[in-house]
């Protein structure tokens, strides 16, 4: 039996598509889904929530599937997680839960449509704390630019910043560092045992690193 390709090709969405509906029936659903989940991702104001972090999210989750309880269900996850991205906005991913809700009713069954809704909304990262397996693993692959080599977290960071051009950085940055703030205080900064053991301390580095380069840059704009 072939093993399960999880990725942003449309075979694959496709062939995930099939494997959870609620019956062996099949129509073009899963073919227009996909190709209106690449548009919204492909939307002018995004940079760095582009169809590129989705692809970034599932090469590290071929690290961690073995680990899921349930693969698929973490796999449409990543790709509604960011469906809905409105740069003003602070219910997107709870507009993207139920975006995915509203497209998989009578398609999908209940108690996975519940799972991939958890696992959406628990990348609000409002610092709740996530009992559920999975959920765990979703929040630390949405996370994982964090953890990554300095030269490729900063890289992200400038595209989250270049997202919002009409902010001066005097608004922006100290919400962001509050944000992250906020995240290093955590007791874990990556909830999943294998994150924390690969990632946590990278992670910790780059954003003690990077607040303190942004101390400094608000320092000279204000001289």
């Amino acid at each position: 039996m072939a093993s399960v390709v999880y990725n942003t090709e449309i075979d694959s969405f496709c062939a995930l598509w099939q494997r959870c509906r609620q019956d062996d029936s099949s129509d073009n659903t899963g073919t227009e889904i996909y190709h209106r989940l690449i548009l919204a991702y492909s939307e002018p104001q995004r940079v760095y929530h582009t169809l590129t972090h989705i692809q970034s999210c599932f090469i590290i989750f071929q690290d961690v599937v073995h680990l899921a309880n349930n693969a698929d269900a973490l796999a449409l996850a990543i790709w509604f997680h960011d469906a809905i991205y409105d740069i003003d906005a602070n219910d997107n991913e709870q507009r993207s839960a139920d975006w995915f809700l509203q497209e998989t009713n009578g398609i999908f069954d209940d108690s996975l449509r519940d799972l991939v809704f958890g696992h959406i909304l628990a990348t609000m990262h409002c610092g709740r704390d996530i009992k559920d397996h999975d959920s765990r693993i979703m929040v630390d692959i949405d996370l994982f630019s964090f953890g990554k080599p300095w030269s490729e977290f900063l890289r992200d960071s400038e595209d989250v910043r270049a997202e919002k051009p009409t902010v001066p950085d005097e608004e922006f940055y100290p919400k962001q560092c509050g944000f992250q703030q906020f995240l290093l205080e955590q007791p874990r900064f990556f909830q999943s045992d294998y994150f924390f053991r690969h990632y946590e301390k990278q992670a910790r580095q780059n954003l003690t690193r990077f607040m303190a380069l942004i101390h400094q840059k608000l320092s000279e704009n204000n001289q």
